[in-house]
Parts: structure tokens; C-alpha cells; sequence
């Protein structure tokens, strides 16, 4: 047995070595070795488990990280991103000090937890920009995109609270103005009342989206009138009622034209070119009578005058004479 080992053993060695290299060969041809690019979060406040030292903050989201992974193709397509887990030491910003705005680069760790897998030259820093934070004490505006109805004005705006804390990047709250969301009047002819939604603004008008605020909603009261004006509108008299039969009745009235006042909306309706009085009862009414009765308008329109002066005559009418009637023929005789 041993003479048999030990026999063309140099041959014996070779074979075996072929054979293990035809054997990777058969297994690297049905899975074959790859590299594939996988991209990660970058872990960054706000979050539970990440925090920025006091004072700081990002000024806009770090990107995803990309990672090259090599493995056979099997591993490669049973590879999940929960195998990696990224950490990044934050606690370098704190040797910016003062110096900020600035843009500063950030050690960061990938660890890999699949033991098939490994990392292809993993990035060991990332790039961060970075500014102190601060708060400031803003007054609310009230922002309106459309005014009230014709006939109507808005007269006082009020908001409560009054002004709003704003927390956010420190160069961005240096004038800046706090509004509403625009709020819409054009259908308002009543006083306004709801909750709305406040944002910040740069001066140059642009919309912050890295600055909050406290609260973040006020409470909008805006008090809304009409607007008064004039016309001058024909008088009619109301109906005259009661007069007895083989009456005249004569009627005159002055003034035959008054001025009405009131909310422009209503007053500037076609049914306000004239207006009537209230009506008169005339029974029992002999010869002349002069009433003042009241011109009747619509609820919060007024009338100057009033009221108008109806002169009111009954004459009764002279009775028909009877016709005169003949006397009958004499009988003629041997009639």
C-alpha cells in the first residue's frame, strides 16, 4: 500500500489539483463572482437615535451613501441593505465654533453584518453643511388674496397669538416675516373666523422650509362691513282702501322722490329704483284728510324723507236728476 502512494506520486498530485480546479471552474460558471453598488442612508436628525451637538443644525439633508459590495451572485441577489449599518461621528461640527455657515466633512463607519458579502473600498467620510441654530419672536401677518364682495370692506384684522416663535437656521431669521396662508374674502359678507396656517418668509419673499414655527397655527378674526352709498329712488303709494261707493276719492303726495342710504350691494339692486308706501285706510272719510305714512325699505336701508304727506280728498258724487216723462195721449173720439 504504501509503495502504491507513494508511485507516480508526482502525477497522482497533479490530478488531484486538476480536479479541484475543474471542480471551482463548474462551481464559478453557475455562480460566478460580482461586484454590485447599493445606495444607503446616511442616519441624520431629526431622529430618536441621532442628534446634532447643541446649537447646530444641517442645513439641508445629507445624500444617500453609495457602496460597492462584492460576493458570488447568490449572496449578491440574498443581500439586503439591513446589513449595513452606517454611523456618523456628529460630534465633529463642534470644532466649527463660530465659524459657520461652513461645510464640514463628517467620519462615518459602515459596518457590514453578512458574512458572505464584503465592502469595496466603503467611504469614511461624508460631506455636511452646517449652520447654528437660533430663535426669534415674529409678528403675525395677515396675508388676504381676495377682498370682500362689492358692498363690503374688510374693517380690522386681528390674529391671536399676535406674533410667533420662529427656530431655525440663524442667517435665515435675520428679516424675516411670518404670514398666513392666503385666506380668500371674495364670497365674505359676514365677519371671518377660523384657524389658519402660518409660514416663514426670507425678505426677498422666498419660502423657508428649514425654519419652524411655534405654534404653527393662529386664530384669524376679520371683521367685515358693508359699504354704505346713496340713490334716489321714485315713490309709489301703497293701496288706498275703504272708500265708500258714490265717493270721488282725489289723491296727491309729496315729496314724489327720497333718497335711500344703505349697504352698496342692496341698494344698488334694480328693485330699489322705487319704493311704496304703506297703505291707507279711507273709511268713513269725508272731505280732505293729509296722512303721513311711512315708506317701507328693505331690512338696513334707510329713506330720507321717511315718510311722505298723502292729501287725501272724498267728494261724494252729485245724484242724477230723474228724466222728465210724458203725458199720455187723450183718446181720440169714436176712438
Amino acid at each position: 500500500m504504501p509503495g502504491f502512494v507513494k508511485r507516480n506520486w508526482r502525477l497522482k498530485l497533479l490530478a488531484i489539483v486538476l480536479a479541484i480546479v475543474s471542480w471551482a471552474g463548474v462551481v464559478l460558471a453557475t455562480n460566478p463572482p460580482g461586484t454590485r453598488s447599493v445606495s444607503i442612508a446616511v442616519p441624520q436628525p431629526p431622529s430618536p437615535d441621532v442628534s446634532l451637538p447643541a446649537g447646530y443644525l444641517l442645513t439641508q439633508a445629507i445624500p444617500n451613501l453609495t457602496v460597492d459590495i462584492t460576493g458570488t451572485q447568490d449572496h449578491l441577489n440574498s443581500f439586503t441593505k439591513n446589513s449595513l449599518q452606517v454611523t456618523v461621528d456628529y460630534d465633529v461640527i463642534k470644532a466649527l465654533g463660530n465659524h459657520v455657515p461652513a461645510t464640514v466633512r463628517l467620519p462615518v463607519k459602515i459596518t457590514n453584518t453578512d458574512p458572505n458579502i464584503v465592502l469595496d473600498d466603503p467611504p469614511t467620510s461624508i460631506q455636511a453643511e452646517v449652520d447654528s441654530t437660533g430663535t426669534a419672536t415674529e409678528p403675525v401677518h395677515i396675508e388676504v388674496s381676495h377682498a370682500p364682495p362689492v358692498g363690503y370692506q374688510d374693517s380690522t384684522m386681528q390674529a391671536t397669538p399676535v406674533a410667533v416663535t420662529a427656530t431655525g437656521r440663524e442667517h435665515e431669521l435675520v428679516g424675516m416675516v411670518v404670514k398666513t396662508q392666503q385666506i380668500d374674502l371674495s364670497n365674505q359678507r359676514a365677519n371671518f373666523g377660523a384657524t389658519i396656517a402660518v409660514y416663514p418668509y426670507s425678505s426677498q419673499g422666498q419660502l423657508l422650509s428649514d425654519v419652524s414655527l411655534t405654534p404653527a397655527t393662529v386664530n384669524v378674526a376679520i371683521i367685515v362691513v358693508g359699504v354704505d352709498t346713496s340713490r334716489t329712488s321714485s315713490v309709489l303709494l301703497g293701496g288706498i282702501t275703504g272708500a265708500a261707493g258714490g265717493t270721488q276719492v282725489i289723491v296727491a303726495y309729496s315729496p314724489m322722490t327720497v333718497t335711500l342710504t344703505g349697504s352698496q350691494d342692496i341698494i344698488n339692486g334694480a328693485s330699489l329704483a322705487t319704493v311704496t308706501t304703506g297703505g291707507i285706510d279711507i273709511a268713513g272719510q269725508t272731505g280732505t284728510v293729509i296722512y303721513k305714512v311711512p315708506i317701507e325699505t328693505p331690512t338696513g336701508i334707510t329713506a330720507s324723507p321717511s315718510s311722505v304727506s298723502v292729501t287725501v280728498t272724498v267728494t261724494l258724487l252729485p245724484t242724477p236728476t230723474p228724466a222728465a216723462t210724458s203725458p199720455s195721449p187723450s183718446p181720440s173720439p169714436g176712438g
